[in-house]
């Protein structure tokens, strides 16, 4: 039999990981994989299991959510595996699931993938040694991700990043950036910005599927400058909600890499997950990076 490892994040969203586990089992086994199941209980679990065991199995399958998700990535980078992944949504979000249109419901995610074909993905590079799937953000939106209760998050799913992050606006500084985008350098005050590669951010950045293609090379970049008046913030909040990217209060713009030159404090997150933030932080395409099975 096909060998698989199967790494779940038990306390993702609505715990649906848990109450579907030997559902998920019997269709794998019935599409001729011996499993190896991977319970989590801290922050890097799967990153280290998937860095040590990725390289014997046929395919890695995270069951939890974007945050999970992101470590079997890293943990795929990091010991240089070429491991085909699956993907079973159970976050609260699942941002990065959206954007390619996977099953939400555990079991028919996991019929999906016995039955499903691979697809090659591109991954960011965040400095030296931390991977993202989907989004590299920092600002007003940014700490909502992982200072939002889960309590929260499981009612109010996308709206509750909104709700958060509007709430704390009238608290948010300028944070000062130099950016350089594929030879193109910016330099201003701003709220929020985010390197993605999906068709959803939390509701904060909604893109047409056809806009968005995830192995061409190329993120989808979206800057906000520090408004000067709430004239100008009320624009920024309306092009947000109607998704007018091209509204002049916004900058949206495609590259492959990026530089920003700021405050070593500001603070970041990948996919979600808080990151430490540095003097220049180098964020890099790595095209076709992983293969998803979908």
């Amino acid at each position: 039999m096909k060998k698989l490892h199967l790494i779940i994040n038990p306390n993702a969203g609505t715990r649906q990981g848990r109450r579907f586990l030997p559902d998920m089992i019997s269709v794998f086994n019935r599409a001729g994989y011996l499993c190896t199941v991977y319970v989590t209980e801290k922050r890097g679990d799967a990153v280290d299991f998937t860095r040590g065991q990725a390289g014997d199995a046929d395919l890695v399958v995270a069951c939890g959510g974007d945050g999970t998700l992101n470590e079997v990535i890293s943990g795929l980078q990091l010991g240089g595996h070429s491991t085909p992944v699956g993907y079973i949504p159970c976050g609260s979000t699942n941002d990065f699931a959206a954007g390619l249109g996977l099953p939400m419901q555990p079991l028919r995610a996991a019929q999906a993938i016995a039955s499903g074909s691979p697809h090659t993905l591109d991954v960011g590079l965040f400095g030296e040694d931390r991977y993202f799937s989907y989004t590299a953000s920092f600002g007003a939106f940014t700490s909502v991700a992982w200072s939002t209760p889960q309590n929260v998050k499981n009612v109010l799913g996308h709206v509750a990043y909104i709700l958060e992050g509007i709430r704390s606006l009238a608290d948010i500084r300028p944070i000062h950036m130099k950016i350089t985008a594929d030879g193109q350098r910016f330099e201003n005050d701003y709220i929020f910005a985010a390197i993605c590669n999906s068709t959803s951010l939390g509701g904060v950045l909604k893109l047409e599927d056809r806009e968005v293609h995830m192995n061409d090379g190329l993120f989808e970049a979206l800057f906000i400058p520090f408004p000067p008046d709430l004239i100008v913030l009320n624009q920024i909040l309306t092009a947000l909600r109607t998704h007018h990217y091209d509204d002049p209060s916004l900058h949206f713009l495609r590259a492959s890499r990026f530089t920003f030159d700021g405050s070593p404090e500001i603070k970041w997150t990948l996919d979600g997950e808080e990151a430490a933030g540095a003097p220049v932080v180098e964020i890099r395409n790595i095209r076709d990076a992983i293969t998803i099975i979908h």
